[in-house]
């Protein structure tokens, strides 16, 4: 099914082939019509104007690719580049590769605000099994059927995100993040070979060590979740981090108020400054010192939406 090479877009700028070109310019206007590329794809959050975790997500749009595309070497050249073009330091940059083009541009970012932290946010569920999770293709057929089920609210409004459950009726993960259960001191998880393996899950294993636990497979149905009211739910992705989840279809969950919960958000917050204040860090010994003290054009910020990429 043809599928655009863009969806949906922020900033006055994309980078195609490694040139900067304005999104209104006529030589952009074919990549916002349906095509039929195979399109190998990665979401990067932008905080404080760093793409956040570049190493991890490069080597996984490596291991989608499996060779059948180059990489150039100049990518986050041409990502930094295009954040500073278009003056945005909270963003997400996708990257997508297809046969006959590179194409870099940003997407509106949502970060939850204080209100959804703490009191979590409500999911539902879409029956749909991914034939290989961990290979970034765009799929359109995977796209409406995720578009419908958000388009119909749950018990408590509208979902926030969207669970996938096999044909048992397992949870693996969302639609655009991945579902960890906590379940006493355990913290249950998919096998990683039913879910992609989002960047933010990975530094949430280390989150979970500084936290005093460790991650476990495992996975529920929502029979389960229903005769156990002790259990709680949250999701991670690169552009929400961590969020508790608040409902999964009629069943609440207190998710937010979980103490161990608390303990591994705080401890995910201070990997993602280290990380941050790290790359600012090399940024400055390698800026000229006038540039330093002049103002920077990218202090620019975005309107937040409801819709969050898929991690």
């Amino acid at each position: 099914m043809p599928y655009p090479l863009i969806d949906e877009m922020a900033g006055a700028y994309l980078s195609v082939q490694g040139r900067l070109i304005r999104a209104d310019d006529p030589e952009a206007a074919p990549l916002f019509l349906p095509s039929d590329p195979v399109m190998y794809y990665e979401v990067v959050r932008v905080t404080r104007g760093v793409p956040l975790f570049w190493e991890d997500h490069l080597a996984r749009l490596a291991r989608s690719v499996r060779g059948a595309l180059p990489i150039p070497e100049s990518l986050y050249a041409e990502s930094v580049r295009l954040i500073a073009a278009c003056g945005l330091v909270s963003a997400n940059l996708k990257l997508i590769l297809t046969e006959q083009l590179r194409v870099i541009h940003l997407t509106t970012s949502y970060y939850p605000g204080p209100q959804q932290i703490q009191a979590g946010v409500p999911t539902g569920i879409l029956t749909w099994e991914r034939e290989d999770p961990n290979t970034k293709i765009i799929r359109a057929d995977y796209k409406a059927a995720v578009a419908a089920r958000f388009a119909r609210p749950g018990p408590f409004g509208p979902c926030f995100e969207v669970l996938l459950a096999d044909r048992r009726g397992f949870l693996t993960e969302g639609s655009r993040s991945n579902l960890f259960f906590i379940r006493g001191s355990r913290v249950l998880s998919a096998p990683d070979s039913r879910i992609l393996l989002g960047i933010t899950r990975k530094h949430v294993h280390q989150a979970l060590q500084a936290a005093g636990t460790i991650l476990e497979e495992g996975l529920l149905t929502l029979g389960d979740i229903r005769s156990d009211d002790g259990i709680t739910a949250f999701l991670t992705a690169s552009p929400i981090d961590i969020l508790p989840i608040n409902a999964i279809e009629d069943i609440r969950l207190n998710s937010a108020e979980n103490p161990l919960l608390r303990r591994i958000h705080a401890a995910y917050q201070a990997i993602v400054e280290e990380y941050v204040a790290g790359r600012l860090a090399r940024i400055r010994r390698n800026m000229p010192e006038s540039a330093q003290s002049g103002t920077s054009a990218s202090n620019g910020s975005i309107n937040k939406t409801t819709a969050f990429e898929e991690e």
